[in-house]
């Protein structure tokens, strides 16, 4: 018997398990191979096939100067459920591997003829399979196999497929690119804060706004120093807030910074979210950062416009609503017609709802510029709901409920929280033409005492409620169906957060809408 060859009982020991390609290899044909029959193959090849079919990994084997294959279990997957298995068991590399026998031929002959490894990874390998040349990607290795003489007699490919796995990196680097592209047409700046260790990470706009070199990073003292020093709390109290656990998570805040080289002033608006971890603490801070500074200034000269624009408009506003004063007592002593009558009443409404329209931008002008003054006494203020209401009752048909507590002292500005009653209550009136009933409450919660002005009306869709206090947002969307300039709410919020009081809305649409505000007792 030759000496590279194995006894008939030893040879099948080897050729023993391997799934399907053990079974395949064990019924094959060999005779009419190049290598003979499995009794006649040499104990190396053997070796490696014994190896290779207990393996669960991917393996590949090209045996000879024909290289004849061999694969296992782990591999036939990779082949498809159409194409190369099982023909490729037993055939030569050439006839299998046409489509990329030139890409692969080299690396077989250098283990095999110089006995020398070598390793691709994610390398693009297009094969045939499931009726079509795929493309597909491979990190593999290929490595000599020794011969019982010392020279190689294969190449042993173990790999595995990397396909998908390419695809998604793919589809996360375009998703990635896709992104800096947005950031950077958008002109936002992206941040990043470790709050374990204070490490403040930014992108280059960041850095080109704080007047630092694109190569440096961003001590946090840096950023911190480039805030005005009018904003440096605000912005400070914000983000402890924020990092507070239980908060909303949610960072929003307009503040101004100065580059520190060029002295350029700037105002940014800074949206982030703090993450917490099982234990309630925070272990990221991240955001953009948007340059705001051109809408600043066209909100300041808009605010500016209205401030001059009303001031000019009150006088002859104020005489003409005189004038019409005294023509409705002249109406009512000298004989007119009905006509008369009925013109003169709807000039004096048109009038009124024309001074009340000045009055909200007036003041908005006020509270921009921080000058909406309150002047504070102590009062009751479920008689001050009964007084707006009385007043608001004689105009209109609603029927207004007034029910809860009789005696909450409140330290506020009468007329300044009056007026939002009365804008609670009108809206309640406007957004409900098809229900005549309106339900305020009065009642202590805690140590604030809390008014709420239900209505059982169109209600208010939920996606608005977020909005409903900003500036000059209107609830209809069309802007035709009621009037107003969407500027009620907004100083009613102010008012009320000057009394370091809250203020609310609850609604569904088609269900009413709730309003209520908060003020502190007065003890």
């Amino acid at each position: 018997m030759p000496e590279n060859t194995v006894s008939l009982n030893h040879h099948q020991k080897y050729l023993e398990g391997g799934g399907e390609m053990g079974s395949l290899i064990r019924s094959f044909n060999w005779s009419e191979t190049v290598l003979g029959t499995p009794d006649t193959w040499p104990q190396s090849l053997l070796i490696t096939i014994s190896t290779m079919l207990r393996s669960r990994f991917p393996m590949f084997l090209f045996w000879g100067p024909d290289c004849i294959q061999f694969y296992n279990d782990a591999y036939r997957p990779s082949l498809g459920t159409t194409g190369k298995h099982p023909y490729a068991l037993g055939r030569k590399g050439a006839d299998s591997w046409q489509e990329i026998w030139p890409l692969i031929l080299p690396q077989i002959e250098k283990a095999m003829h110089y006995g020398e490894s070598t390793y691709s990874e994610n390398e693009l390998v297009p094969m045939y399979r499931n009726g079509s040349i795929e493309n597909v990607y491979w990190t593999y290795s290929y490595s000599p196999v020794i011969k019982e003489c010392g020279t190689p007699g294969g190449a042993l490919v173990i790999c595995y497929e990397t396909t998908k796995a390419v695809h998604a990196f793919n589809t996360a680097e375009e998703s990635k690119n896709q992104l800096q592209f947005a950031i950077e047409s958008a002109d936002l700046g992206t941040w990043d804060l470790d709050p374990a260790t204070n490490r403040f990470i930014g992108n280059n706009r960041i850095k080109e706004w704080f007047g630092l070199t694109q190569d440096s990073d961003i001590a946090l003292p840096d950023a911190i120093e480039a805030i005005l020093p009018e904003d440096r709390d605000r912005v400070a109290n914000a983000i402890t807030a924020t990092m507070q656990y239980g908060s909303d998570n949610n960072y929003d805040i307009v503040y101004g910074i100065q580059n520190k080289v060029s002295g350029q002033k700037r105002v940014l608006r800074a949206k982030g979210k703090v993450v917490f971890n099982n234990e309630n603490i925070a272990t990221r801070f991240s955001g953009i950062l948007l340059d705001v500074t051109d809408d600043v200034e066209v909100e300041k000269r808009k605010d500016e416009f209205i401030s001059v624009a009303s001031h000019e408009l009150k006088t002859p506003i104020t005489s003409l609503n005189a004038s019409l004063q005294i023509l409705e007592k002249l109406v009512k002593l000298e004989p007119v017609s009905d006509k008369f009558k009925l013109f003169t009443n709807k000039a004096a409404n048109n009038i009124n709802k024309l001074v009340h329209l000045l009055d909200d931008l007036l003041n908005v002008t006020k509270i921009q510029q921080g000058q909406l003054a309150l002047s504070k006494n102590r009062f009751n203020l479920a008689e001050l709901v009964k007084d707006s209401c009385d007043h608001i009752s004689q105009g209109t048909d609603h029927d207004i409920t007034i029910t809860g507590e009789k005696e909450l002292m409140v330290y506020a500005d009468y007329r300044r929280i009056d007026q939002v009653l009365v804008n609670f209550i009108s809206n309640a009136i406007k957004y409900s033409p098809q229900s005549k009933k309106i339900d305020i409450t009065v009642e202590q919660q805690g140590p604030d005492a809390k008014v709420t002005v239900s209505d059982y009306g169109i209600g208010i869709n939920p996606d608005k409620l977020p909005h409903l206090f900003d500036r000059y947002y209107r609830v209809d969307a069309l802007g035709h169906q009621f009037s107003g300039l969407g500027l009620g709410l907004y100083i009613s919020s102010d008012i009320i957060k000057r009394h370091d009081g809250d203020i609310g809305v609850e609604s569904q649409w088609g269900e009413g809408s709730k309003f209520w505000f908060t003020l502190p007792i007065d003890q």
